[in-house]
This record gives structure tokens, sequence and C-alpha cells, in this order.
């Protein structure tokens, strides 16, 4: 069995963790074992992970002990010379550092992108030809990624590989007496249902997604958000909210490992993020039958369905609130045949053999 060190795993259950879970459970076939080393206290689905024979390391956290980081990073490889291939998921070429210690080791690294911009716009210009300097294979979730993180010269000379975040799609695939079960349990029956699924970050936009949620009030009395995810704004996102009128019909459900069921009992999705590479949520959100409504500056390449609806965040949020009042009238039907053509259903989809040729 050939392993392989991944980077990137945080202790938030997000799109990247779900990716790799889901390529670690099926990439085993190839004869391929991800062990993980995470800068965090703890990861995302460890248990999932140890279960599938996951080794897991745990090193300083590059952001407040760099050197402490790097020299953990150094000793892990010293003392498992079998890790001979560094897979490194990433949203930033600030990765870099971290990068540098198998690098400089002799060890293959293979870097994924994930995002489509970075609030550190400065360092990551600054990095981003070192990164590209040291990595042996480049991937992305999307062309949109591709060329953020290694610059459109590679992209278009077909250096970067495009490997979709595939899904568990059986778990959103809709489900109408799954829908009416869970909107009942959550007394959600008369509501129109709004969801987000997101960090509370910067880069998804939570006060004008805040905004947006209070001026719909004004025009559906029954509406009611479901605001899933935590983040380092989540104080200052709840304090923000409680100044509206709508802050009692906000339910902030914080971490949750029912996603899948909130989509279901949900009525649309709302993702006004300011760049994303390729967000899983709004493939799962796909997955679940959820008309979408989303920012244009998240790539076309997530539109798989055809039941997205793209808007410039220099509108007003009165055109944000027309397109969620025109999804009421969007009857929910059975998306797993297109979901599952595209390459984004895990259980049927051949990305974990493409990438098993680059490890």
């Amino acid at each position: 069995m050939k392993r392989i060190l991944v980077y990137g795993m945080t202790n938030n259950p997000g799109g990247i963790e779900s990716y790799l879970l889901g390529m670690a459970l099926k990439i085993k076939k190839y004869g391929i074992q991800f062990d993980f080393v995470s800068d965090f206290d703890s990861i995302a689905y460890a248990d999932e992970l140890k279960k599938n024979g996951s080794r897991l390391y745990f090193i300083p956290a590059k952001g407040k002990k760099l050197f402490q980081h790097l020299g953990a990073m150094r000793r892990l490889l010293k003392d498992h010379p079998e890790y001979s291939t560094v897979y490194i998921n990433i949203l930033d070429a600030g990765a870099v550092f971290t990068a540098a210690i198998p690098w400089l080791m002799g060890r293959k690294i293979i870097v994924h992108s994930h995002n489509g911009s970075t609030e550190k716009v400065r360092l990551h210009k600054i990095c981003r030809p070192f990164l590209n300097w040291m990595t042996d294979q480049r991937v992305a979730c999307s062309k949109l990624a591709a060329e953020y993180m290694f610059g459109k010269k590679q992209t278009e000379k077909n250096e970067v590989v495009i490997v979709p975040n595939a899904i568990q799609a059986d778990k959103y695939y809709f489900d109408s007496k799954k829908r009416d079960f869970y909107r009942k349990k959550m007394r959600l029956e008369d509501k129109f249902v709004i969801c987000h699924v997101g960090r509370m970050t910067e880069q998804k936009n939570p006060f004008r997604l805040i905004d947006m949620f209070n001026l719909l009030c004004e025009y559906e009395p029954e509406a009611e958000l479901l605001y899933v995810g935590t983040g380092e704004l989540e104080e200052q996102v709840k304090a923000y909210a409680r100044q509206k009128s709508c802050v009692n019909r906000i339910r902030f459900l914080g971490v949750r490992s029912d996603v899948a069921e909130i989509m279901q009992a949900s009525d649309v999705f709302l993702l006004p993020s300011l760049y994303e590479g390729l967000p899983i949520v709004a493939i799962e959100a796909q997955a679940s039958a959820l008309p979408i409504v989303l920012s244009d500056s998240i790539t076309s390449e997530t539109d798989i369905t055809g039941n997205l609806h793209f808007i410039s965040l220099k509108e007003n949020d009165h055109v944000w609130v027309g397109a969620l009042l025109k999804c009421k009238k969007i009857k929910r039907m059975d998306c797993r045949y297109m979901i599952s053509n595209s390459g984004y259903d895990l259980s049927t989809s051949e990305n974990d053999k493409l990438l098993a040729k680059y490890l």
C-alpha cells in the first residue's frame, strides 16, 4: 500500500474536508492510503478517516508558530521516509512555506487549488512563483481555481489537471418524503426557507447576506434563514443580525452533520460569496434539487443543473430578493442523472482514478 501524506484538512467540515474524505475512502482501491497532517488541534471526519486506516498527525499552526511548524513537518518527513509524495490542498499560495520542507527533502509535491481568490492578495502574488517552482504536479477544482493559483500561462499549457470535487451525492438527492419529515421536525411546514452553508469569513459575504434576508422579510412574512457554519466573524455576524428586525427569523445552526437534511427542508440556497474556486456546497444543493441564487463572481463551471441564478454583487439587494422570491415557484425534481453525468457523484465518477495517476 502506497502511503501519501495529505496537507489541507482543518477542523471545519467544509468543502475541502468533504472532498478529501470522499477521495480517501475511494482511492484505496488503487493501493493508495491517505494519511493526514494538520496544523489544527483536530480535524473534521477524524473517526471516519481512522476507520479507513489513515494516520493523523498534528503540527503547530504556521500562522502562530512558523518555525515550530516547519520543524515539526521536517521531523515528520524524516521519521517517515515512506511519504515520497506530499499532496497539498490549499486556498492560497501562502502554503509555499509548508511546501518548502518536502521540496527541500526531495519529496514529490502535488498542489491542489480549491479557491478562486483570496483576502491575502499581496502575499499570494509574492508566493505564487515560488509555489509553481516547487510543485511537481498542479491540480485544481476548476479552471478559475487553476488560473488563480498557478497563473493563466500554466493553465493554457494544460499543465493543470482539473479534478472536480465529487460528493457523496446519494446523501443529497431530493426525496419529498424526507423533505416533509424534516420540515415538520424543524417546524418549518409553512415557512419559505432560505439556506446558507459556509464559514463566517469575509469571503462568504455574511453581512451582505444578512442585509438581503432582512429585506426579503419585508416582502415575505414567512421567510426563515437557516445559517449553517461558524468562523472568525461569528460574533460580529450575530451582533450585526441582532441590529436587524429579522433576527428572530434567523437560526444560527453552527457546524452540523445533517447538512443534507437541512437542504431537503429548505426552499432556496443563497451564496453571495465574494469569490470561490468551485463551491462544493453548490454541488450538494444542486443534488438536492434546490434552486440556488449566487454571485456571478463564482465560476459558471458550478452550473450543472441549470437551476442556478447568477447575480452581480453590484446589483442592489432588491434584485437579489426578487430572484429569491421567484424561486418559490420552482418545483424540485430529481437531479441524480445530471449530477452523475457531470462527474460530481463520487460513486460514479472516475476522479479518484484520474488523481491516482499523479500520486
